[in-house]
């Protein structure tokens, strides 16, 4: 698992303690079921192996859009029925990149213990670390735009974040604090490495 947060976490816990405004915000986060393996809800899962990083379940999309999602084995994802038929909403409990094309037109959105991912650009990659055992989670976007809201009410702040390409977002729930911030060079090389081969941006468009 890449770990991308914890010192800024750290800091990020740190001014919220001198400045008193710890929030605790109990809730259950969404039930996720376990890990992937073989096929799933008609998705076939394969293992591949990524240099520095532990072996990925690469799901391919069987509604054919060419959407892509890399996880690590220790994750837990599946497909969620929407409000709206037409989304494609995702639970994830874990780390995971992903490949995402018309989301301008087919909502994709991704949903953790403590986040809502909503991609809006017709191409995105991405990568989320969101594992509902640690307070933290963090989405790096590395092409694309996303809106990202807290997944539980906040009695402080509730309103999204918008993120371009080369944006990241961090929460942590324990103080009720979401922070965007830009990726530096080190950060976007340890995502870029989630994924297992260059991608071809104009495959879908």
């Amino acid at each position: 698992m890449i770990n991308l947060s914890v010192s800024r976490l750290t800091c990020i816990v740190c001014a919220a303690l001198l400045a008193g405004g710890i929030v605790s915000c109990k809730g259950p986060g969404p039930k996720v079921a376990g890990a992937d393996t073989g096929t799933h809800r008609g998705v076939q899962v394969d293992t591949v192996d990524i240099t520095e990083i532990d072996s990925v379940h690469d799901i391919d999309d069987t509604l054919s859009d060419g959407a892509k999602i890399f996880q690590t084995v220790s994750t837990k994802l599946h497909a969620v029925e929407s409000d709206h038929p037409g989304d494609r909403t995702f639970e994830l409990d874990g780390e995971a990149w992903f490949i995402v094309w018309h989301a301008d037109k087919k909502p994709f959105i991704i949903r953790t213990r403590q986040l809502i991912i909503t991609i809006q650009s017709p191409f995105a990659r991405l990568h989320v670390d969101a594992f509902a055992s640690s307070p933290g989670e963090q989405a790096d976007l590395l092409e694309g735009q996303l809106k990202v809201t807290k997944s539980y009410h906040s009695s402080t702040d509730n309103e999204p974040e918008t993120l371009k390409s080369g944006d990241m977002v961090m929460i942590n729930k324990e103080i009720d604090l979401m922070e965007k911030e830009t990726l530096d060079s080190a950060e976007r090389k340890k995502v870029e490495k989630g994924f297992p081969k260059p991608v071809d941006t104009a495959r879908h468009s």
